[in-house]
């Protein structure tokens, strides 16, 4: 039995000064085992498909545009961060780190109806009806859930990561804003701007900005014509502005379809639409293709494209792919053509890039705008722990945590939807729910507010304010009123050389906005009212420049500049008494050492 015992090294002991001391003697080097290899997790294709893009047709003047639109959150695929978030839960859940859920672990996740609930309206609501449990997740029925079967129970909500919202209808209340602002430029009255009379345009700061902020909102332009306390269009003393143009049906101008379900009755719609001749085939004149798509689709050489050629643009590749990705900053937006430019311009497209989130495509005097918009602040919605700070402070009287008992009591009622989550945030299970934990919860739900996007396509006759207001920040600054002319100019359907109020044609919008947050941007966007309070910093330029542009409008004056005259001059190049975003880069970096740059970048 002996020749079993292990020899193990011990070291000896000797006595210093009374003191017990170790004396190591060679000890054998410790045998260190190789790491196991880490396990391959192979993930089986997600059950649910999540949509990340929306087929939208455009019946313009001239021609039908099909844009495939594809949507993504911070510059990620929507499917891939709608598993990163479902990952995020999971995790929280599995409380004893096993990669499973069992059977208490199970009911703390979301369940499927409350989390669409949360993807729609922003707010997450247990219900009885619809409570997750391991009898109905774990279709194995090996007694756990794993990863794969829990993302195959998020069926509904998973359908919801993006959709397209119905149509909303052109305003007819626009035209009282076209009507006034027409006639203040309309020095003659003779229904027509000239070149001299836009121009003239810039002159209205020195007697209508009332606020000094060498920029003009709508309120300056058009007194009166809001309601100060409802923010509604209201009749001016001394008559109306005539009688509102006719609407145009929003059907008629952007239909948007699930991809690859374009139905076969668009083919049919594009005939009845554009057939001008009653024949039910489509020459190049009457369907304002561009040489080359026509020819593709005119199999057999006719100059006429019949109901089955025109079918195979409806089932073939989109005129155009466009990319929009939704960032909680506004600067961090994105909008951009997939398809080769040179490509999109030969089909006669023209393309414009206004701002990194904000894209124009012009077939003919058609504008369709993609935007991707952050609203500012005072739009957003708070994040749900800032909202619901208030019952754990009630809760808590003073502590520095939450125990079930304190959600009893006489203010039972009022603390039912803590009490109902109460298990689901203790992530450590200990009975004590901490702030940390608290916030840890709502922000794991805030992660699928933001995750959850729609695009809203809209059909808006712009008002006259806001063809002059290419930035749609409510206001026209200088540069927009010295450039308006160039773009009125560009729209006016006569060819000629002055503006009528026939430039002003309704504008098909396509906006990627944040589910939740629909209702508050139609709001913003079509009720164009200048608040002080909401300018927007600047986000980019050198740091000097971003703190100079006092009202935010992409210049810095001579009045906004603090230097000398000398010192402008030389930043201002072209003489135009604006010192522009571009002429400041320029100036940075001729004349700012390397290290005042980097510093300035990590500010």
């Amino acid at each position: 039995m002996n020749k079993f015992i292990r020899l193990v090294a011990v070291p000896t002991l000797s006595l210093l000064g009374g003191a017990v001391v170790a004396t190591p003697e060679a000890v054998p080097a410790p045998v260190v085992e190789a790491a196991p290899a880490p396990r391959e997790v192979v993930r089986k294709p997600l059950p649910w498909a999540v949509p990340d893009s929306q087929e939208v047709v455009v019946f313009s003047p001239t021609r039908p545009v099909r844009i495939k639109v594809t949507a993504q959150c911070e510059g990620k695929p929507l499917g891939e961060m709608w598993q990163e978030r479902l990952q995020k839960v999971f995790d929280a859940c599995d409380r004893d780190k096993d990669g499973y859920l069992n059977e208490k672990e199970v009911q703390a996740i979301l369940s499927d109806m409350g989390l669409n609930q949360l993807m729609q309206t922003g707010y997450y609501q247990p219900t009885p009806q619809d409570r997750p449990t391991l009898e109905r997740l774990d279709t194995d029925k090996n007694g756990k859930v794993s990863f794969d079967e829990y993302l195959a129970y998020y069926k509904t909500s998973t359908a919801s990561v993006f959709r397209a919202q119905p149509p909303a209808a052109d305003n007819a209340g626009g035209t009282a804003v076209t009507e006034a602002l027409f006639k203040l430029l309309d020095v003659n009255g003779d229904g027509q701007l000239t070149k001299d009379e836009v121009k003239a345009a810039e002159k209205l700061l020195v007697t209508k900005d009332a606020d000094e902020d060498e920029c003009l909102s709508q309120a300056e332009l058009v007194p009166n014509f809001f309601d100060p306390r409802f923010g509604r269009p209201i009749r001016p003393v001394g008559g109306g502005f005539g009688q509102p143009q006719p609407v145009v049906p929003v059907s008629q101008t952007v239909v948007t379809y699930e991809p690859n379900r374009v139905p076969g009755t668009l083919t049919q719609q594009v005939i009845k639409k554009y057939d001008k001749d009653g024949d039910f085939e489509l020459t190049r004149e009457e369907i304002g293709f561009d040489e080359a798509t026509f020819a593709r689709l005119d199999k057999d050489g006719n100059g006429r494209l019949d109901g089955e050629e025109l079918d195979a643009w409806r089932t073939g590749p989109a005129d155009l792919e466009v990319s929009v990705s939704l960032a909680p900053k506004a600067v961090d937006c994105v909008a951009k053509l997939i398809t080769n430019r040179e490509d999109a311009n030969n089909r006669g497209f023209t393309i414009k890039q206004v701002e990194t989130g904000r894209l124009i495509i012009r077939t003919g005097r058609q504008p369709i705008e993609l935007w991707a918009f952050s609203p500012v602040v005072g739009y957003q919605l708070p994040p749900l722990k800032t909202q619901y700070q208030y019952l754990f402070q009630q809760a808590a009287k003073g502590k520095d945590h939450v125990l079930e008992k304190d959600l009893n009591g006489p203010n039972a009622v009022q603390f039912q939807f803590l009490r109902t989550l109460f298990e689901a945030m203790d992530t450590d299970s200990d009975g004590k729910l901490t702030k940390a934990e608290f916030d840890a919860y709502f922000d794991l739900q805030d992660g699928f507010r933001n995750v959850s996007l729609c695009v809203t396509p809209t059909v808006q006759t712009p008002t006259l304010f806001q063809l002059l207001d290419e930035n749609r920040d409510g206001r026209l600054s200088v540069r927009e009123l010295r450039t308006a002319w160039d773009r009125l100019i560009a729209l006016e359907p006569s060819g000629g050389d002055v503006v009528t109020k026939a430039a002003i044609m309704p504008s098909v919008s396509l906006r990627l906005t944040r589910t939740m947050e629909r209702g508050y941007i139609n709001q913003q966007q079509f009720n164009p009212g200048f608040n002080p309070n909401q300018v927007q910093v600047p986000q980019r330029g050198p740091t000097w420049f971003r703190k100079m542009d006092r009202n935010g409008d992409g210049d810095v004056s001579r009045s906004e500049f603090l230097g000398t005259k000398a010192e402008f001059e030389v930043i201002d190049t072209d003489k135009d008494g604006l010192i522009s975003l571009e002429e400041a880069e320029v100036y940075d970096k001729r004349t700012r050492p390397p290290e005042e740059k980097k510093s300035d970048e990590k500010k």
